[in-house]
């Protein structure tokens, strides 16, 4: 009798690709962070030979696989007002701005015992459109899974955290807005409506002001070091408080007492440590936690007996903190294979097989 082949859960998540890193004219476009096409395309290759041609592998992009936030039309003047025909618009442009990596991933996804499966993340919250959902099957895989909230399987629990954030935390009993409103619109958590209506003309100005951590240091080094700019994104971020406010569709107003709760309770880009062990102590099923969101790649026995790991992110980043100071690009992921019976969690660093240049993001 021949031996059961292996089962392999790889998963990544933070990718926040945009439209591609140049653009129709050949100019770089600072707004696509994203710089890894190859090394993706080539762990996907290495997946999928080789000693693993036989073992059943699925591929989870856990959530913020796409950067739809900074893919908002810089003419819109309510760029908020997401429906499902900007979420296709902005999709099929990714998917068109990083054609190698979903040939790729299409090649994948068409293998014998293999499954490719997307998390929803508050940067790609468009892939709650069934439309954009539809989308991704045709231009992938019809067996493509879409996953909106958590993924459960023997005792390991996935999600990209987000919803444990709760400044980019959305409701999941109202996911649509429709009172009102023209047509359904995405129903954003705070954290993505500041974005788009602040944050994303600050990013316009320097690239680089998302992948700056921790946030808080950042913004002492930048009071020293751009204190033009930083004012200026403080006077747009008041600004866009108090316009939130009198939006003319009143299911989309912010109220100031609601935007002020946040402020002041902003977190610096926590480890989610705290939610992994929530979710243990609320079921004794579940040994192993991951999640992505935070962009801290790390693997932590919070408990006895449970794991939580954090599958980081593939954009660079500057670290400020004097635990992991400087630039790095880190192509992090979570192994997990079942042995025994029993699902085993691993943090792996990818290092490539075929990238000798890439382009690089300051």
């Amino acid at each position: 009798m021949s031996a059961a082949p292996r089962r392999i859960k790889i998963v990544v998540s933070d990718f926040h690709m945009g439209s591609g890193r140049r653009g129709p004219d050949g100019v770089v476009n600072e707004a696509d962070d994203f710089v890894s096409d190859q090394a993706f395309i080539d762990l996907m290759e290495y997946y999928r030979t080789g000693e693993f041609v036989d073992a059943e592998v699925e591929l989870i992009l856990n959530g913020d696989t796409f950067e739809c936030l900074a893919l908002a039309d810089p003419s819109d003047p309510e760029p908020n007002v997401i429906t499902a025909r900007k979420s296709i618009s902005t999709v099929e442009s990714i998917l068109e701005g990083h054609k190698e990596l979903f040939t790729a991933l299409r090649v994948f996804a068409a293998g014998d015992r293999r499954q490719v499966t997307f998390m929803v993340g508050n940067h790609d919250q468009d892939l709650l459109w069934k439309e954009v959902q539809s989308l991704l099957q045709a231009r992938i895989h019809p067996s493509v899974r879409i996953v909106e909230d958590i993924y459960r399987f023997g005792g390991v629990h996935i999600e990209h955290g987000n919803q444990h954030d709760k400044h980019n935390r959305w409701e999941p009993r109202q996911i649509f807005l429709t009172r009102g409103l023209p047509e359904p619109v995405l129903n954003l958590p705070w954290g993505s409506d500041m974005y788009l209506m602040c944050m994303l003309q600050l990013k316009r100005l320097r690239p680089y002001v998302n992948r700056v951590r921790p946030f808080k240091m950042a913004m002492m080094w930048s009071l020293v070091h751009d204190f033009r700019v930083v004012m200026r994104g403080i006077g747009r971020m008041i600004a866009a408080i108090f316009r939130a406010r009198f939006r003319r569709y009143k299911a989309m107003r912010i109220t100031l007492w609601r935007s002020l709760r946040m402020i002041f309770g902003m977190s610096v880009y926590p480890t989610l440590e705290g939610a992994a062990r929530k979710v243990f102590k609320g079921d004794d099923t579940v040994h192993t936690v991951v999640f992505g969101h935070s962009h801290i790649p790390m693997i932590r026995h919070v408990l006895p007996g449970r794991v939580y790991v954090n599958s980081g992110a593939w954009i660079p980043t500057s670290n400020l903190h004097i635990a992991g100071l400087g630039y790095s690009l880190q192509q992090t992921y979570v192994f997990i294979e079942q042995e025994n019976g029993r699902w085993h969690s691993r943090l792996k660093l990818w290092h490539g097989r075929r990238v000798v240049e890439e382009d690089v993001i300051l």
